[in-house]
């Protein structure tokens, strides 16, 4: 896997990558990787780009998880989101209640993912989750997934255009953290050819 960091997050990677000796690194890496994977084999990683500052930090992981995907009879699911999440708590912005502070988004940014996933040998893609496109002005996220040959391909983009969202547009805030939380959980069902 390579995680490609640029901007303010490439920046925060060198910081800690200077502040920290190796083995923090790691332990750092397999415990973020861990949320998502708790079956997770962490073998190696290795940062590039570490000293050139006008150019994205890249970081190459080898890892395996023997528990990614379950069986359901004759069939495999797996979640098509393989690491990481763009979901944001904010108290009582999920809750229907009327808010009187704005809502915080961090920074403005676009983040992308993009895992390819090879299937095992005789399966094939039944179904797959259905694409998701929401734009609410201040932010937008899409993903699809899809199917060709003996590869299963996620890939999703997150925008973040406004930092400070007012208070009275917490509904369409839920609405887009519904639509990503839902994505997050999406799963692809794979058959027996």
């Amino acid at each position: 896997m390579t995680d490609v960091f640029t901007g303010d997050d490439a920046a925060r990677e060198r910081a800690l990558i200077e502040e920290s000796d190796a083995k923090d690194v790691h332990d750092r890496l397999e415990m973020s990787l861990d949320a998502d994977l708790p079956g997770l084999a962490f073998k190696d990683y290795a940062f590039k780009g570490t000293s050139d500052l006008d150019k994205p930090l890249d970081l190459e992981m080898r890892l395996s998880d023997a528990d990614y995907a379950h069986s359901a009879g004759p069939l495999i699911l797996l979640r098509t989101r393989v690491l990481g999440s763009d979901t944001r708590v904010v108290p009582d912005a999920a809750e229907c209640a009327k808010r009187k502070i704005p809502i915080e988004l961090g920074r403005p940014g676009r983040w992308r993912d993009s895992f390819a996933i090879a299937l095992p040998a005789g399966y094939v893609v039944d179904e797959t989750p259905d694409p998701v496109n929401v734009d609410v002005g201040f932010a937008s996220y899409r993903s699809t997934v899809s199917a060709k040959g003996n590869v299963l391909r996620y890939e999703r983009e997150y925008v973040v255009r406004q930092v400070e969202i007012p208070a009275s547009e917490g509904g369409d805030y839920r609405k887009l953290e519904g639509a990503i939380v839902e994505d997050e959980q999406g799963t692809a069902v794979l058959k027996k050819q």
